[in-house]
């Protein structure tokens, strides 16, 4: 088709060519920003981490770096310079002895209720009364990474030569890590006899020891031991020689004293990694010579008011006796099952007296604890005895919030029967029966109140007598 003469001819197409060119420019345009996308997509995590952290360009890059590695190494050098400080101080500190001060303090309440037999058989009546038990203050620390030592002075207790207080209880040093011996110890100390002898008045489940380990069982003497444990600490021994020379409270009577050699074995058959289940079995055997030949055993019903007219009377006792030495074994089994524990002694004490007459003095206990709070007994494994429990929620008071009111602390309950027999053949000094059931509440680590009733068979010279026995503590200790 034409529109006239000298026109130029366009044809009907065109149109769609030119938009062809804009659909092809368009093509083009999104290939590159595709191709800018992928190729910023592609670039490695680590470089894009770095352009982020250095968007500057690469030569300042390298100056950031340069200094953080500059700043590192200076944080290194102070941190070595720091540890060689803090051995330097623990080197000086080795070179001198640590002073850490402790003490306890324990006050007994107690009342008894006797049947006339038993005020007959015993001789007198048992005073209901409070009195002082314990009150103790002492230091401890180690030194010159060989030494350990200890000193306690209680204030209550009476020196029988001197009829005087205080009385040093504990006063020695520990020579340790020696070839052969393992470790040495020389001053006044306890000798090594017995489980319920060794573990602390502290942690002790009821208010006293039970009458037959009291008795029989040697306490505080001065002397020299020897002591170490296995690799695993699943073994441990001690041994060593005595000035026989104090009581079963640690009261040092001077008058008797002579010569002993004690030694003690224990071994954990089974103990987890926790020690919160483990099974302890002991042996324990003492050979005593003494120096004056007069001596007398007795026992209270394991509750001991020390104060003037109120001290608690013996109950079983055999009179001075004329012996010249005699032998002491005793055995020992623990078990701990969680918060669940056993344990058990038996000690003998065998001797010819003076006039021939054989000698032969028993007597035992078993007893349970159970822990209502969930912790559980703790076994030092290097010492062979137990030591401490830490309550899992102390005590405390809050008075914010909707609880107002003091709670906490751990409660144990407890309970034991023993046994101790002074007759033999014309010897009649008594047999004793304990039953204690108790319950402990310890309010801090080492510091609690506990109550025990306690009821004694007495049986002496044929007439059976009964009595009851009421009695709280009130313990602190630091």
């Amino acid at each position: 088709m034409f529109l006239g003469v000298g026109s130029t001819m366009i044809p009907a197409h065109r149109p769609r060519r030119a938009s062809l060119w804009v659909w092809v420019v368009m093509g083009w345009l999104a290939a590159i920003v595709t191709n800018s996308v992928t190729a910023q997509s592609t670039v490695p995590e680590a470089e894009s981490a770095s352009l982020r952290l250095f968007p500057s360009p690469a030569s300042n890059r390298d100056d950031v770096i340069a200094q953080l590695t500059d700043r590192l190494a200076e944080v290194e050098l102070k941190l070595q310079q720091r540890e060689a400080i803090d051995l330097q101080a623990a080197d000086k500190a080795k070179q001198k002895f640590v002073v850490r001060p402790f003490g306890r303090v324990h006050i007994d309440a107690g009342a008894f209720s006797q049947d006339d037999a038993n005020k007959t058989s015993v001789g007198a009546d048992a005073h209901n009364g409070v009195s002082i038990r314990r009150a103790r203050l002492g230091v401890e620390g180690e030194g010159f990474d060989r030494f350990f030592y200890r000193l306690d002075v209680d204030f209550v207790t009476f020196d029988q030569s001197t009829a005087t207080r205080p009385t040093i209880f504990d006063a020695y040093l520990d020579v340790q890590k020696l070839p052969v011996f393992g470790n040495l110890r020389v001053g006044h100390f306890r000798e090594p006899f017995s489980l319920e002898r060794l573990d602390s008045s502290n942690d002790q489940p009821f208010l006293e020891r039970s009458a037959a380990v009291n008795t029989l069982a040697p306490f505080r003497n001065v002397g020299l031991m020897a002591f170490d444990w296995n690799a695993d600490e699943t073994m441990t021994w001690s041994y060593g020689v005595f000035n026989e020379a104090t009581n079963e409270f640690g009261e040092d009577n001077r008058d008797r004293t002579g010569l002993a050699g004690t030694g003690r074995v224990t071994w954990l058959p089974f103990v987890n990694d926790d020690g919160s289940r483990l099974l302890q079995v002991g042996a324990s055997y003492s050979y005593r010579k003494l120096g004056k030949t007069n001596r007398d055993f007795a026992s209270r019903p394991e509750i001991n008011l020390k104060e003037g007219a109120l001290s608690t009377p013996n109950f079983v006792d055999t009179g001075l006796l004329q012996i010249h030495d005699y032998h002491v074994a005793g055995l020992e089994m623990s078990s701990v099952l969680g918060p669940l524990s056993f344990q058990g002694e038996y000690i003998a004490l065998a001797g010819v007296q003076s006039d021939n007459q054989s000698l032969f003095l028993h007597g035992g206990y078993l007893e349970a604890m159970y822990w209502l709070t969930g912790e559980h007994r703790n076994f030092n494994r290097t010492q062979g005895r137990y030591g401490s429990v830490t309550p899992k929620h102390p005590f405390r008071c809050d008075d914010q919030g909707d609880c107002d009111g003091c709670f906490g602390g751990a409660w144990e309950l407890t309970g034991r029967v023993s046994w101790f027999d002074l007759d033999h053949g014309s010897l009649h000094g008594g047999r004793l029966t304990n039953l204690t059931c108790g319950l402990n509440w310890n309010y801090a680590v080492r510091s609690r109140v506990m109550l025990n009733y306690i009821h004694s068979f007495l049986e002496r010279n044929s007439v059976n007598s009964n009595a009851d026995i009421f009695a709280v503590r009130l313990q602190y200790a630091f």
